[in-house]
């Protein structure tokens, strides 16, 4: 007996014994009833025997339909099923509780509930909402459901929606964390920036900053306006900011000081200096950001990956190899090793998710495994072997 058809087996069990558990309890059913029962039940059991599992989960539940005592079993077995990624499965049995008359309004609303669960696992996102909507508006499920709108209308891209939502819980005090509001208002501006509509951007903007007053994301949507404007002195404040923030960001910040720096001219290199200079202590950051970026073109960006290859001690051991010495490598020698660095480290995950440990080479705001804020930190240095081993492959 294969796996799958094991898994059903057990799951029967566990259907099989609450009937039986429940028939005990209550009146001995008619001939015909009895028969019916157990004439389902052996279906059940030679479809499973000849590995057809989904034909025995049919069998099996008609057994079940005939007791309502067994709905909470039915409740049970379906979310075994979808914790178990069997999800189809999950929705025959939920949607079988669904379909009853017989059904008390709180166990039709626990049934709509569930069958979303399982659509939302299914990624039938559209489904899910039709379910969710009404059970937002009302009941015991409300905040739960409310919850899962707000995740289909994030991967929806709906922030509009989001936003709503995310105002009705705040409203009941259940709201999470105030960043992810922030990031739905930047959302918006992005979009509004793209298409051109500078000042519905700002007004998103400042929704966000609303929010959380010093918000890095917003503050770099913030310099990407400015450089585009012509503001450079604004555009070098905001980045600043950012970096004093959080020094992992350099990775959004270097590649904005990049483009920084050339639109402003000849007075770009001092912009770098003084931004760069101003965060003394974030040298691996700062390389990395620089050697991902392709910026070591401008002096304090190359000064930076100068010292990070001689402090990282795989990296100078590479260099030592070669019968270089790390700490005096010229101008081409660290371009160079900076290029063979950004092509082992585009084929290895530079970030991983603080939350769940979603790894990635790009840079995300919210973490596509589970769907955290922020929760993103870049590695702060390059696996060699795994660039190597990807190299190999390719």
């Amino acid at each position: 007996m294969n796996p799958e058809s094991i898994w059903i087996l057990l799951g029967v069990l566990f259907l099989g014994g609450a009937i039986g558990f429940y028939a005990s309890r209550k009146p001995r059913p008619s001939a015909v009833g009895e028969e019916r029962l157990r004439g389902n039940y052996l279906a059940g059991v030679n479809f499973l025997v000849n590995e057809q599992p989904d034909r025995a989960l049919e069998a099996f539940l008609r057994a079940a339909e005939l007791d309502d005592d067994t709905i909470e079993t039915h409740f049970a077995l379906g979310s075994l099923y979808r914790r178990r990624g069997e999800v189809d499965r999950a929705i025959k049995i939920h949607q079988n509780i669904a379909t009853r008359e017989s059904l008390e309004p709180a166990q039709r609303e626990q049934a709509g509930f569930a069958l979303a669960q399982d659509y939302l696992k299914a990624g039938l996102l559209d489904r899910a909402e039709k379910i969710l909507e009404p059970l937002a508006a009302s009941g015991a499920h409300r905040m739960a459901a409310m919850r899962m709108l707000m995740r289909i209308y994030e991967q929806e891209q709906e922030w509009g929606r989001a936003i709503e939502v995310f105002r009705e819980l705040q409203k009941a005090g259940r709201a999470p964390h105030e960043s992810a509001i922030a990031h739905y208002y930047c959302e918006l501006a992005e979009a509004a920036r793209a298409r051109g509509a500078l000042d519905e951007a700002r007004e998103h903007l400042r929704a966000a900053r609303k929010e959380v007053r010093r918000f890095p994301r917003g503050a770099l949507v913030r310099s990407d306006i400015a450089i585009e404007q012509g503001d450079f002195a604004l555009a070098e404040r905001l980045l600043g900011a950012v970096l004093a923030h959080d020094a992992a960001l350099a990775i959004e910040v270097v590649p904005r000081l990049v483009r920084l720096a050339r639109a402003a001219g000849d007075a770009g290199e001092a912009v770098l200096a003084r931004v760069v200079a101003g965060r003394s202590d974030a040298v691996n950051e700062m390389a990395i950001a620089a050697i991902m970026a392709d910026a070591l073109e401008f002096a304090p960006f190359e000064e930076r990956v100068r010292s990070c290859l001689a402090q990282d001690d795989a990296i100078a051991g590479l260099v030592r190899a070669i019968g270089r010495d790390p700490a005096l490598l010229d101008t081409r020698a660290v371009g160079d090793i900076a290029a063979v660095l950004r092509r082992l480290a585009a084929r290895t995950p530079r970030y991983r998710c603080a939350n769940c440990g979603f790894s990635s080479i790009d840079h995300f705001w919210q973490c596509p495994g589970c769907k955290a804020w922020d929760s993103q930190r870049p590695l702060l240095r390059f696996d060699l072997v795994a660039g190597l081993e990807g190299a190999k492959k390719q």
